[in-house]
């Protein structure tokens, strides 16, 4: 996942520059989703699809949000919360499927298998809170999903400046909600928030690796890639760095040592 995560970026990157010589206006992904949606090709689009979505698996990553809309795995192009109305409901109530977390609200918390969520509504042009928000649509939704305790898909929106749109998804998978209260926000006004856990037994989130593939390609040396226990031994005595690598035992590193850069022999060995 990590080689794939690497080449996504830099196709990312190349997606740029051929928007850039396009024009901004040159919205290729909304065209594209139009016709997509007139032909039919829209995948997943029955909104009673509660959990994984057929062939999307843990880690895919999208460059543009109408994408997530064409494979069904969120179906609002602009709102965070995802959401099958009463009206098709079989309990008459409406139930979150999915939610998209990207700081959009200044009283987001995300330390990835937790995510303390904002709801939606309430803000003004520049994503400040200037009114309290209100226990309906995508808000109810989620209440009422935390109370059946149906788990949602959520899918992080990180911000890349090699992007034509300066951001790309990531699905990390289902989510519990555990918790939901009104709570006072930072501009002053009421929000509602919810506690998400994410479930056990799941894949490393794609957008964890996604970040660690994007220090690896722009500070190489910065990075501590997995099963490498220092980066440079000789502690830049050495014109080159010197790793040291073990992914056999719980070994970490040489204790108490002095590196030396040249071969050191007692005085009572031939050499």
């Amino acid at each position: 996942m990590v080689y794939d995560s690497l080449r996504i970026l830099s196709v990312l990157e190349e997606e740029k520059r051929r928007g850039e010589r396009l024009g901004r206006r040159a919205r290729g992904d909304l065209r594209a989703a139009a016709t997509m949606r007139d032909c039919g090709l829209w995948l997943n689009r029955d909104k009673r699809i509660v959990g994984s979505i057929p062939g999307v698996q843990i880690g895919d990553v999208f460059f543009f949000r109408m994408e997530l809309c064409v494979v069904g795995l969120h179906g609002q192009p602009q709102a965070g919360i995802d959401y099958l109305p009463a009206s098709q409901s079989s309990n008459r109530e409406p139930i979150a499927t999915s939610i998209i977390v990207s700081g959009g609200y200044e009283d987001d918390e995300d330390a990835g298998d937790v995510i303390v969520y904002t709801g939606h509504g309430g803000q003004d042009s520049l994503n400040k809170q200037c009114e309290h928000q209100k226990l309906e649509g995508g808000n109810l939704a989620m209440e009422r999903s935390m109370h059946y305790g149906i788990e949602v898909r959520v899918v992080r929106g990180i911000k890349h400046a090699g992007s034509v749109s300066s951001k790309v998804y990531v699905y990390d998978g289902l989510y519990k909600i555990l918790d939901c209260w009104f709570d006072v926000g930072k501009s002053g006004f009421g929000v509602y928030k919810y506690k998400l856990l994410r479930i056990d037994g799941q894949p490393e989130m794609g957008s964890s690796i996604l970040k660690f593939a994007e220090s690896l390609r722009t500070k190489p040396l910065s990075v501590r890639p997995r099963g490498y226990l220092s980066l440079d031994i000789s502690n830049k005595k050495e014109s080159v760095p010197v790793f040291l690598f073990n992914d056999i035992d719980n070994d970490n590193d040489p204790l108490c040592y002095q590196y030396l850069e040249r071969t050191v022999f007692p005085v009572f060995v031939i050499y």
